[in-house]
C-alpha cells in the first residue's frame, strides 16, 4: 500500500492537473505575446535560486517544475501553462531526468526543439563541475526530507551513505550529462554552472546582470531566501565520509572527491 499513493499521485494527480490547466489555458482565449525560457538541467544544480532570483524581476513569472507528474499532452500543457500567466517574461523548470520519463532521447530531443525553435523558447542550461557533490547534496536532502531551506543551519544533522547506492546514483550522473547533451545538440543555449555562477553571493549579481542580457529583461535586485541545508565540510555532515571518499578513490570520480 505504500507505493500505492506515490503511484496514484503521480499518474491521475498529473492528468488532473494537466486537464484542470488545460481547461483554464482555453478558457483564456488568445494568448498575449510572451518572451519565454526554459530552466533545463538536472535537480540540486541550483535552479530553485536562479528561479528565485529571476521572480524578483516584476516583469517574469518563472513556473515550478511544471513536468514533475506525469502528463498525457506536454505540448499543448506547455502552452497552456504559458497563458495563465500575466506577465510580460514566462519561463518554466524543466529537470532532464523528467524529460527522460516522458520521452526516448529522440523524442526529448524533438521536444527541447519545438521549444527552441518553434515556440521561441530561450534555453537556459544548469549544471555542475562536481558530481559527487551534487549526488551527496541529493542524498542529504533526502535524509532531511527537505530540499530547501530558508533559515541558517546552526548544527547539521549527519547522516550515513549507502555507499552501493551512492555509486550507483553518481554512475547514473554520467548517463544524465550524455542525456542532456544529447536534447541541447544544435540548440543555443545559456550555460549556468553552480560552481561559478550560483554558490558564491558575489557571483550570482554578475550571473543575474548577463542573464537579464540574454533573456532580454532589466536588470532588478534579487530578493532570497534560501539558504545551504549542508555545511561546507563533507565531513560535517556525512557520518562515513572517510569510508565513501575511499570508494570514490578507486574510481573515475577520484578527482571530485578531493576536498574536505
Amino acid at each position: 500500500m505504500a507505493l500505492v499513493h506515490p503511484f496514484i499521485n503521480q499518474r491521475f494527480g498529473g492528468y488532473a492537473r494537466e486537464f484542470y490547466t488545460l481547461l483554464k489555458g482555453w478558457l483564456i482565449g488568445v494568448p498575449r505575446e510572451q518572451d519565454k525560457f526554459v530552466l533545463f538541467g538536472r535537480g540540486r544544480s541550483g535552479s530553485t535560486l536562479l528561479t528565485q532570483m529571476l521572480n524578483s524581476n516584476p516583469k517574469v513569472n518563472c513556473d515550478k517544475e511544471i513536468f514533475n507528474r506525469k502528463v498525457l499532452f506536454p505540448k499543448l500543457y506547455v502552452n497552456s501553462r504559458k497563458r495563465i500567466f500575466k506577465k510580460e517574461v514566462y519561463g518554466f523548470k524543466l529537470l532532464s531526468y523528467q524529460l527522460r520519463e516522458h520521452y526516448s532521447p529522440e523524442g526529448a530531443r524533438n521536444f527541447m526543439q519545438y521549444l527552441a525553435q518553434k515556440q521561441g523558447y530561450k534555453i537556459v542550461y544548469l549544471t555542475r563541475e562536481n558530481p559527487v557533490l551534487q549526488t551527496m547534496s541529493k542524498h542529504y536532502a533526502r535524509f532531511r526530507g527537505t530540499w530547501h531551506q530558508t533559515t541558517e543551519l546552526n548544527r547539521p544533522e549527519k547522516m550515513v551513505v549507502n555507499i552501493p547506492r551512492f555509486m550507483q546514483e553518481l554512475r547514473a550522473s554520467v548517463e544524465l550529462d550524455e542525456f542532456e547533451a544529447y536534447c541541447l545538440q544544435g540548440i543555443p543555449n545559456f550555460k549556468v554552472v553552480y560552481e561559478q555562477d550560483l554558490q558564491n553571493s558575489g557571483e550570482q549579481f554578475r550571473l543575474l546582470d548577463r542573464l537579464s542580457h540574454f533573456l532580454r529583461i532589466p536588470l532588478a535586485k534579487p530578493n532570497l531566501s534560501l539558504k545551504k541545508i549542508s555545511s561546507e565540510r563533507v565531513s560535517d555532515y556525512v557520518e562515513n565520509w572517510e569510508e565513501l571518499k575511499h570508494c570514490i578513490s578507486y574510481t573515475e570520480f577520484s578527482r571530485f572527491a578531493d576536498f574536505d
